[in-house]
């Protein structure tokens, strides 16, 4: 066993597969620099972002950054390998039926890089408007809302291409308070290694570092590792017709899983040089775990947090002290 932590605060916001003094649905999450969200906090989350209350909306596709329309509303973006489960988690992240046609709120596909162009939506309130006498271009308002931006992805189904425009959109957008960067669990596990992080991967968290641009990495699809044990589990039914009604089981993979967190939170959190936040989180788009999709709140208050909303703060005295979790 090691040594607890000599940084108070750092012992204090240590999480993993040991740390049970964590809300249940975000027990796998590591905080390292940040204060893990409160049951409280996690609720108001979900309560926030339920479809009816969140009202998401698609405001608009561009191809160039020049084209972006002005806004005085807060954006977060969501980036990452082609096929890596990014609309499906921005679908469930708001409660979208996206197996209904026309229903879901960004499109999903079994065919990698489905998304092709920067696709914005407006969450909360955010809403595109016309412009009015006397103005020439669309303006993105609605306050208390956000706005969440779809980027297409990169790697095999990418499009290189649109290398300069995004780089352009990290480095000039006013608009944008964190990029969020996914990493494929399911890759981390198939190349026997425990490392969700590509050189694609790499050389995308190298540029957000070098050009100072706020990010944090979120493992997806992390039902393929680790279920945990619940009084209720079920699959959602995906794209690939999955079905609903077979059973599902506990899978003891947190330590695997709390492996590949640990890599992710190396590659990002160098030595020199600017790094991601200190929070690595995982989440699947699939997996019911009593009533929630396993990992979900604990992405919606990243992002809640990233913009400034907040649900309800943790204050020192809810979470106990931990030594820092073996793997």
């Amino acid at each position: 066993m090691q040594k607890p932590s000599s940084n108070p605060i750092s012992s204090l916001l240590s999480s993993g597969p040991e740390n049970t003094s964590l809300d249940p649905s975000i027990q796998h999450n590591l905080y390292l620099d940040t204060f893990p969200p409160s049951s409280r906090e996690l609720k108001k989350s979900s309560e926030w972002f339920a479809f009816k209350r969140s009202n998401p909306k698609f405001l608009t596709s561009v191809a160039e950054f020049r084209n972006l329309p002005i806004s005085n509303v807060p954006e977060v973006a969501f980036v990452g390998r082609s096929n890596v489960g990014k609309s499906s988690l921005l679908n469930a992240m708001v409660g979208a039926n996206f197996f209904k046609k026309n229903a879901g709120l960004a499109q999903t596909s079994k065919r990698p890089g489905c998304t092709k162009t920067m696709n914005l939506y407006g969450i909360g309130g955010a809403r595109l408007q016309k412009p009015g006498n006397g103005e020439k271009f669309r303006k993105i308002v609605g306050p208390g809302g956000l706005v969440i931006v779809d980027l297409p992805g990169y790697g095999k189904g990418g499009r290189m291409e649109w290398g300069e425009e995004i780089i352009k959109f990290f480095v000039q957008r006013k608009q944008l308070r964190r990029v969020f960067v996914l990493l494929d669990s399911h890759i981390g596990m198939r190349d026997g290694e425990k490392n969700p992080i590509k050189q694609n991967d790499r050389d995308l968290l190298e540029l957000l570092r070098q050009n100072g641009v706020s990010h944090q990495v979120i493992l997806s699809k992390i039902d393929g590792v680790h279920i945990p044990e619940a009084k209720k589990l079920r699959r959602l039914a995906s794209r690939q017709g999955d079905n609903t009604s077979q059973k599902i089981t506990p899978k003891d993979g947190k330590g695997d899983l709390h492996l590949m967190m640990k890599r992710a939170r190396d590659v990002t959190k160098p030595a020199r040089g600017g790094a991601a936040l200190g929070e690595v989180l995982g989440v699947s788009s699939e997996l019911e775990v009593d009533g929630n999709l396993f990992g979900m709140n604990g992405v919606r208050v990243a992002v809640l947090r990233a913009v400034g909303i907040e649900m309800g703060k943790q204050s020192m005295g809810d979470i106990q002290v931990q030594e820092d979790a073996q793997v």
